[in-house]
């Protein structure tokens, strides 16, 4: 764990990353050092908030709802003010999974729901939420400096931070394997073994019996399953991807052209 040169460990901040290096299919490469994503940045002690600010990060945006952010604020300090950014987007699974778990110790653990979900959620971020999508790419584009680079994040980094990684990539014509290898570095990121056993035993106790730590991997982790319901329903509704970066994301040719001066080399 932590050997991939783009994973950074920082403690009190889960699955942070530098998305640069990617080379797109027209050879150009995603420069390092200017885009992050990772999961809530509200762990940091005042000593990993000058880490944080080392890395040059000069706009944050987040995708948690209210709810998630009045349950874990960021607090800045004096190390690092970025510029904060609200964007939240909905669509995630969490409201559902907090009703799962109230219901372990009286129903089996329904372990193909859980992964129907994510499904669902993968379908309905993409779709529902394209006001938030697009303001992460206008603020790429329109207020993020030059010389700093730009973090985004929800609460774990890897659903909704996990689209809209995948989107920036795609814009950027990153190739497709590429794509999927960002996405799925979540589950090395976060030590997908440990984490799922210590979630099941956690769930194990709650139910009264033993839950089988694969049966609670989509509570942790990722699957190439899940970014593919995105893409689906995005060629569903849009026809393309390109048609929805454009339409959607409104990635005109400027647009698109600025989104790469400014990220690839």
């Amino acid at each position: 764990m932590m050997q991939n040169k783009r994973l950074i460990p920082i403690a009190g901040i889960k699955n942070l990353r530098d998305m640069g290096g990617y080379t797109s299919h027209s050879g150009a490469t995603l420069k390092w050092g200017k885009l992050f994503r990772s999961g809530r940045p509200s762990e940091l002690t005042a000593e990993t908030h000058a880490d944080m600010a080392a890395l040059n990060i000069g706009t944050v945006i987040d995708f948690r709802s209210e709810k998630e952010k009045n349950n874990s604020p960021i607090v800045w300090n004096q190390h690092w003010q970025p510029n904060y950014k609200e964007v939240p987007i909905g669509g995630n699974a969490a409201a559902w999974v907090k009703e799962l778990f109230e219901k372990l110790s009286t129903s089996p653990f329904p372990a193909k729901e859980l992964n129907d979900q994510f499904i669902l959620a993968f379908q309905t971020i993409p779709i529902e939420n394209i006001s938030g999508l697009k303001a992460l790419f206008d603020i790429l584009i329109d207020d993020v400096q030059d010389n700093q680079a730009a973090l985004f994040h929800c609460t774990a980094g890897k659903d909704r931070t996990g689209i809209a990684g995948a989107l920036i990539m795609k814009a950027l014509g990153m190739h497709k394997d590429d794509i999927m290898a960002d996405f799925l570095m979540t589950n090395e990121a976060i030590d997908l073994t440990a984490s799922s056993i210590e979630l099941a035993e956690w769930a194990s106790e709650k139910a009264g019996r033993a839950i089988d730590p694969a049966a609670v991997l989509p509570l942790v982790g990722v699957e190439e399953s899940f970014l593919t319901a995105a893409y689906n329903i995005i060629d569903e509704k849009f026809g393309s991807m390109d048609q929805y970066l454009e339409k959607a994301m409104g990635l005109s040719p400027d647009r698109l052209d600025r989104l790469q001066e400014l990220l690839i080399e």
